[in-house]
């Protein structure tokens, strides 16, 4: 049997992440439980759409299988009886970060309901506009975190370094295709839906996290740049102050 082509691994390893994180966000959001990961045990809700992007084949069959795609910080996550806080919370922070784009409505921000319920509040100018599930999302938070680049981490707080890395990757997702598609039949605080069948989808992800990846990297160079430009004028101004003190 000839052995794949280099395309073809690339698909793959694209196709396997993607179905990582769709059984990762399923769990996060309550979709199916820890118990779950056989296709036989998957609700509607999870097996359509892996059936039709293809993804079912790719799909670990256990929580260690799981764990070889995700960080450590996420294989916590999906054992912790938390975990759907969690979510609700990393979805708010994505959504207010506008990692999917615009929200609908023309809403400033989103709110969990009550504070800390299962709902989402789409909020303007300090009044409700609209509410949706947060559990609906889940598809899209998939997609998003399968597209993050090798080694990458969500920076969904913290400042304008994060919130343009957030942007960045949102940017690079909805270039290639990851963040787009058919219309969910479900009430959604964006206006970008989870993606539908696509050939190549594989490949794409990862080509997606791959310039994310690099833009990533030429950002933190031109970060050490600007740090080496501010020491340099630091030890400029010292040898100044050190100077006229011996005058």
């Amino acid at each position: 049997m000839a052995d794949p082509g280099l395309d073809e691994v690339i698909e793959d390893a694209g196709c396997q992440r993607l179905a990582a994180y769709y059984l990762y966000s399923a769990l996060l959001a309550g979709i199916i439980g820890s118990d779950d990961f056989a296709p036989g045990r998957w609700p509607q809700e999870l097996a359509e759409p892996m059936r039709r992007m293809r993804l079912t084949r790719f799909a670990p069959r256990t929580g260690r299988g799981l764990d070889v795609q995700l960080t450590p910080v996420e294989r916590a996550t999906w054992r912790s009886p938390d975990r759907q806080r969690q979510f609700a919370r990393l979805l708010v922070d994505l959504i207010n970060n506008r990692a999917f784009g615009p929200l609908c409505g023309d809403a400033d921000r989103v709110q969990l309901a009550g504070g800390d319920g299962p709902g989402l509040e789409l909020i303007k100018a300090g009044h409700r506009v609209g509410t949706c599930e947060v559990k609906d999302h889940w598809q899209l938070v998939a997609q998003y975190l399968a597209g993050l680049p090798l080694g990458g981490s969500l920076a969904t707080t913290g400042g304008a370094a994060g919130s343009q890395r957030t942007a960045q990757v949102a940017h690079e997702l909805e270039e290639t295709g990851i963040s787009h598609a058919v219309s969910a039949a479900v009430t959604l605080a964006v206006s970008i839906h989870p993606l539908g069948a696509a050939a190549g989808l594989g490949t794409r992800l990862v080509r997606s996290r791959i310039q994310a990846g690099q833009n990533e990297a030429e950002e933190l160079g031109q970060l050490s740049q600007e740090l080496s430009t501010l020491r340099d004028e630091a030890d400029r101004e010292l040898r100044d102050v050190a100077a006229g003190r011996g005058m």
